[in-house]
């Protein structure tokens, strides 16, 4: 089987326009448009070199007006399979005009970040131990924000924007020498030197992540102001309960097919600011014979003692449920790994539910599935619920 995957493989190579280490590299006038797209600022070619052969590498030396010098190398770039070296290259294309550029400001952008007495130069980090080391935490950045600004004179805000001159990891410690130690934290975010960050934007950014954090219960501290703290929910709430009892989602009879279930990986909710609400995740009934999925409806209709049947044809899927004297149906179009349309009734009526994709939010967790808040989810099986964000649960009873 693998012989044959790999023979496939190779065969996909070829019709991709993969060659073998005597084949053409990309042209000069490749090289040169490649160039154009990398580098903005005037420049001119110094020259050319072949600095390796069969498979060939072709060095280009540039110099822009300012004096900046890079290069670009038009080569063979080798293909792997498994992690074994294949006898085939893919035509390449390469410039290192972005790191000449950052080389300009590197050493005094760290050099300026070594000052700051948050700093860890050897991890490249920055660790705060309470709300009002965030303040420190900007200003650092800020210092180093100047320095690269300097490039705007050569380069657009949205290049400095996607090519940022350094990336500094933020975390919060409970103490001192548990940062210097480098061995318990809580990740807050990355800070990018750009030259371009705005003091009460970045400011306001990081106070409220890390108030987020605090609500979370993921960090301990007792200094952040009340106006921070305002309006904020739990992020999470791990434990979903049905009538009392503790769902598990652990029902694991799959007749479509021989994978198991994975209906487990979606016992949650989680907070949506844009929804003002909590929300689930919910199937669309989309199954495979290939792969696995989550039967989450169904793990709900069984617990109240309804009955549900699920019907797959082509890219249409059904399902159907119903609980005592209501029957819903669903329907869903899932094609090229995309919801199409979904649609909803109950007792023969639309139903109208707002479903959000995972494109719309990752905690989603799949692209055939969807999540609802609370609310709808409850008009799914004729439920009420209460949320308890001290206990991390959502609880659901049946009316």
């Amino acid at each position: 089987m693998k012989k044959r995957m790999a023979a496939l493989a190779l065969a996909a190579m070829l019709l991709a326009g993969c060659v073998g280490a005597d084949g053409e590299i990309p042209s000069r006038k490749e090289v040169l448009r490649y160039v154009d797209e990398v580098c903005a600022e005037p420049y001119e070619e110094l020259g050319s070199e072949l600095v390796a052969e069969t498979p060939d590498d072709m060095e280009y030396r540039f110099e822009t007006q300012r004096g900046l010098q890079f290069e670009a190398h038009s080569y063979l770039e080798p293909i792997y399979i498994d992690a074994s070296k294949t006898s085939f290259y893919t035509p390449t294309i390469t410039c290192n005009y972005v790191s000449a550029v950052h080389e300009l400001y590197k050493k005094q952008v760290q050099a300026n970040l070594a000052t700051c007495p948050l700093y860890l130069e050897q991890y490249g980090w920055m660790y705060v131990l309470q709300f009002s080391d965030l303040s420190t935490a900007v200003d650092a950045v800020l210092k180093a924000d100047k320095i690269y600004a300097a490039e705007l004179a050569f380069n657009t805000p949205e290049f400095l924007k996607h090519n940022p001159v350094a990336s500094v990891h933020l975390a919060w410690s409970a103490t001192q020498q548990e940062a210097l130690e480098h061995e318990d934290w809580v990740n807050l975010t990355d800070l990018a030197v750009t030259g371009q960050n705005d003091r009460q934007a970045l400011y306001e950014e990081l106070a409220h992540r890390y108030a987020q954090l605090c609500v979370d219960g993921e960090i301990v501290d007792s200094t952040v102001p009340a106006k921070y703290l305002e309006n904020k929910h739990v992020s999470s709430l791990d434990t979903l309960e049905l009538d009392g009892r503790q769902m598990a989602y652990d029902d694991e009879d799959n007749p479509f097919s021989p994978y198991g279930l994975t209906t487990d990986d979606y016992c949650y909710a989680f907070y949506s600011t844009e929804k003002e609400a909590y929300l689930l995740p919910v199937d669309l009934g989309v199954v495979s014979d290939s792969s696995s999925f989550p039967l989450i409806v169904r793990e709900y209709v069984r617990a109240l003692g309804g009955e549900y049947h699920l019907n797959a044809n082509g890219d249409a899927y059904v399902s159907e449920w119903t609980i005592g004297a209501n029957t819903w149906r669903m329907k869903t179009v899932y094609r090229d790994g995309e919801i199409v349309s979904v649609q909803l009734e109950k007792n023969g009526q639309p139903l109208e539910l707002d479903f959000v994709t995972v494109d719309e939010d990752f905690r989603v967790g799949a692209t055939f599935c969807a999540a609802l808040s609370a609310e709808d989810f409850c008009k799914l099986f004729e439920l009420r619920f209460a949320a308890d964000e001290a206990a991390r649960t959502l609880r659901f009873t049946s009316q």
